[in-house]
């Protein structure tokens, strides 16, 4: 069986196709949040959510929630603004369909895949929307997720944008990393791949400056274009940063 986990697909359409396009032979598709916000292209990345992936698979993160109810996602300083402009667009062009469908998502999935329990999140267990724990760092604290999770066989988190895995344990944590937005230094679309009991982590190449030019159509201002333009082209940097030689792990 092949499942391609993804998370924070962050409205870019050109990614999120690079990597359908690169895993063509998935049976299904497990997603664990973030599909709004940041990108250009919101309501394609919602509406093909609701096409293709089940609800007990689809997982809803802290921008999710806060297009749904019109609210402050409670992201990292440094990108506050510009999850704000693009908030804004998405909430302009939002049907209150759509915006239902985001509030009913759950914010963790108990599933099964192949025999194997999992458990999936968009962030921890303890707080699955908001917190921000990285995945290499503070095993300490991660083993307290896995516990509070019920020590399954494979905990699937996200919100970081950052790959890792780790293992603790029964229990091994994958975050597949970002789709439309990684900020690990690369720019290319993150995503996992579970196959036969084996998880990988990979990446797809994608034309960036498509996404770029697509921020065209909505009334973004230009500064926030340059902004949103570098984070993507350098995977993760703002423009003062990689003037300054860049903080890759900054979330």
């Amino acid at each position: 069986m092949k499942f391609l986990i993804i998370s924070d697909i962050h409205a870019n359409w050109p990614a999120l196709q690079a990597v359908l396009n690169a895993e063509s032979d998935i049976r299904d598709i497990l997603c664990l949040g973030d599909l709004v916000d940041y990108g250009p292209q919101p309501l394609r990345c919602v509406e093909w959510a609701i096409n293709n992936i089940s609800l007990r698979h689809l997982v809803q993160g802290n921008h999710d929630w806060a297009v749904a109810w019109d609210k402050d996602p409670r992201c990292s300083a440094p990108y506050r603004r510009l999850a704000r402009v693009t908030q804004a667009h998405c909430l302009h062009m939002a049907s209150r369909g759509l915006r239902r469908f985001l509030a009913e998502l759950s914010p963790e999935r108990n599933l099964t895949i192949d025999g194997a329990s999992c458990v999936a999140c968009h962030a921890v267990p303890s707080q699955p929307r908001f917190r921000y724990l990285a995945v290499d760092r503070e095993v300490k604290k991660w083993l307290n997720e896995a516990d509070i999770a019920g020590h399954p066989d494979f905990l699937f988190v996200g919100h970081t944008h950052v790959p890792r895995k780790l293992q603790l344990g029964k229990t091994l944590v994958v975050n597949p990393g970002s789709v439309g937005q990684p900020k690990d230094g690369d720019p290319r679309a993150a995503y996992a791949v579970w196959e036969d009991g084996v998880v990988s982590l990979r990446r797809a190449a994608y034309d960036v400056e498509e996404t770029v030019r697509a921020y065209g159509t909505p009334p973004f201002f230009p500064e926030d274009v340059t902004s949103l333009a570098e984070v993507l082209r350098t995977g993760g940097n703002l423009p003062n940063e990689t003037a300054a030689g860049g903080n890759l792990m900054k979330i």
